[in-house]
């Protein structure tokens, strides 16, 4: 019959009010099993010392770990505190793992870093306007000439002054829009630009197209008058024919500006 460490537990258990008494000793000796005693006690002691010594090695890694994460963590005051009462390790790595809760919950409330705020201000800041398709430069109009030629043989309009015009309206903006709304190369008005045909007044060609063909009318109005044509272009025939003796300063000033180009551009 063998007996193991969970037997002689048993047995110890179930011997243990026997041996309280010196009658029940000398019982149990007659019996033999006093030498099964022995061998159970000396057993016992022995387990116990092993649990002891394996607890007591299990708390000093514990109590080292923690320490070591108490560290990475900036509290190393608290964590040393415990780790040196090393008298009651079971307190110890008590105090230790209250340390280190109260560490980690202080992590938490802790604001983000600078460069955590700086990415979090990139996230705020406006998206990037979407990026127009490339337009031609207004200081080299060599790139509209072939439309300026194919409007100027259509409506025969000169090509110098369909250049002045385009000049002093739009420097040659493809996509510029005035303050009262005019749009494009020639600055047609949304309703002019429909009277005309026009679906898009920000596409080159539409836009040439139609506002050469606006010209040439004027100028068969006025009986080929410049000065005439060119106030009515700027501000509205309608306001000419009333009042040909009162153009507003601005429109004065636009057939200086004109004029000056149409020279420019026929020298």
């Amino acid at each position: 019959m063998s007996i193991n460490g969970t037997d002689n537990l048993s047995l110890l258990a179930s011997l243990a009010p026997l041996r309280q008494s010196s009658g029940n000793r000398e019982v149990l000796r007659e019996r033999g099993f006093s030498d099964q005693l022995d061998r159970a006690t000396s057993a016992e002691s022995h387990e116990t010392a092993t649990s002891e010594k394996a607890r007591a090695t299990a708390e000093s890694l514990t109590l080292q770990m923690l320490q070591t994460s108490l560290s990475l963590a900036g509290d190393d005051q608290a964590g040393s505190t415990a780790f040196h009462s090393l008298d009651n390790p079971l307190s110890s790595t008590s105090a230790l793992m209250q340390a280190y809760r109260a560490s980690m919950a202080e992590s938490a409330d802790r604001p983000a870093s600078t460069s955590s705020l700086e990415i979090s201000q990139l996230d705020d800041l406006p998206a990037a306007p979407p990026r127009r398709e490339s337009t031609p430069s207004s200081r080299n109009s060599d790139w509209l000439d072939p439309i300026i030629d194919k409007a100027s043989r259509r409506y025969g309009v000169d090509t110098s002054l369909i250049k002045a015009v385009i000049k002093a309206e739009s420097n040659f903006n493809p996509q510029a829009v005035s303050h009262a709304g005019a749009r494009g190369l020639m600055q047609l008005m949304p309703a002019t630009a429909r009277s005309l045909g026009v679906n898009d007044s920000f596409d080159p060609e539409q836009n040439v197209m139609a506002g050469t063909r606006f010209l040439g009318d004027l100028l068969q109005r006025y009986n080929g008058d410049l000065d005439s044509a060119l106030a009515a272009y700027n501000w509205g025939p309608g306001n000419v024919d009333k009042r040909p003796d009162r153009l507003p300063r601005e429109t004065r000033d636009y057939l200086v500006k004109v004029k000056q180009h149409y020279t420019s551009y026929s020298a």
